[in-house]
């Protein structure tokens, strides 16, 4: 199967104490995949972050060999109900590229998470002993392009004509803002895109 003719992925042997590079969980995870224009259901998938990597590993034997699916042919998969979109390397991009996660879509632009996961690690007795830390990016793609959007600053640079409707937002919503990025950005995209000058 063409889903399967990727380079096999072998797990870096190293110390990891309670933390791991992958999306919600160590194990795999049942998700669909799109690869090469082909929708693929049920599916043994897990994202590694730390690598911006999806594998996979046969739904009929799931302690089987580990394969890493070629990036250029994913357009999108899922897992555990997380929708991921695949973004090209190009000068619009710029940084911000490989698997973002859809957290809300509203006439045609997207609210996008980018997670990461940075391997730091530290002697600990005799041995060194990784840990995993996760650092998200909000992003949204507007006209063609990425842009970051993690602060009131960002959001102020890419909606400029709104500055007091934001400016109110952020007064208004500050517990959701601490509590509840997500929620809080998706409302956020909602007034300022629904509320067009």
């Amino acid at each position: 199967m063409e889903l399967y003719s990727g380079p096999l992925f072998q797990e870096e042997n190293r110390n990891i104490k309670n933390t791991h590079p992958y999306f919600l969980e160590r194990g795999f995870l049942n998700g669909d995949v799109v690869f090469d224009g082909q929708p693929y259901f049920d599916q043994n998938l897990k994202y590694h972050q730390e690598l911006d990597q999806l594998l996979i590993t046969s739904k009929y034997s799931p302690t089987g060999l580990i394969v890493r699916l070629i990036e250029d042919k994913v357009q999108e998969f899922t897992i555990n109900g997380h929708r991921f979109v695949r973004f090209p390397s190009t000068k619009q991009n710029g940084k911000i590229k490989g698997y973002l996660e859809v957290i809300e879509t509203v006439n045609g632009n997207m609210l996008l998470k980018k997670y990461k996961k940075k391997a730091v690690e530290s002697r600990k007795e005799s041995k060194v002993v990784t840990e995993f830390e996760e650092h998200i990016d909000y992003v949204l793609y507007m006209q063609d392009k990425l842009l970051l959007a993690n602060t009131k600053k960002h959001w102020s640079n890419i909606f400029n004509n709104k500055k007091q409707e934001l400016r109110d937002f952020y007064k208004q919503n500050r517990i959701t803002y601490r509590s509840d990025k997500d929620t809080f950005f998706k409302l956020l995209l909602n007034t300022l895109t629904n509320h067009a000058e």
